[in-house]
């Protein structure tokens, strides 16, 4: 058989799927991103210390999260973030014995 005698449906690509590329990839996405942003940060800090000082100066004065008594609540974003994930998904006890009957499998206690 030609090539030029092929349907479409014989031509067609496997369907991508996108969860599990994005599991692959998440993690050396976030190293890689991490690595630049540590060799920006360490070459700013020793070939451009004016700007770096100016930089600093400038959050300082104007970032009440930079630095002070005040600093700490933005290294908390994060967890409060995850924490309120996690509080808008959990289940109750019902819709957790529902779920584990239905998508586990596993007997009801």
């Amino acid at each position: 058989m030609l090539a030029s005698e092929q349907t479409l449906s014989e031509l067609a690509l496997p369907e991508l799927e996108l969860r599990a590329v994005a599991r692959r990839v998440a993690l050396p996405a976030l190293i890689a991103g991490g690595a630049i942003a540590g060799i920006i940060i360490a070459f700013m800090a020793g070939a451009l210390e004016r700007t770096d000082a100016a930089i600093t100066h400038w959050a300082e004065a104007s970032n009440p999260f930079f630095a002070g008594t005040n600093s700490d609540w933005l290294a908390l974003l994060p967890f409060a973030a995850l924490w309120s994930a996690k509080e808008n998904t959990r289940l109750s006890w019902q819709e957790s014995s529902i779920a584990r009957e239905t998508v586990i499998r596993l007997p009801a206690n």
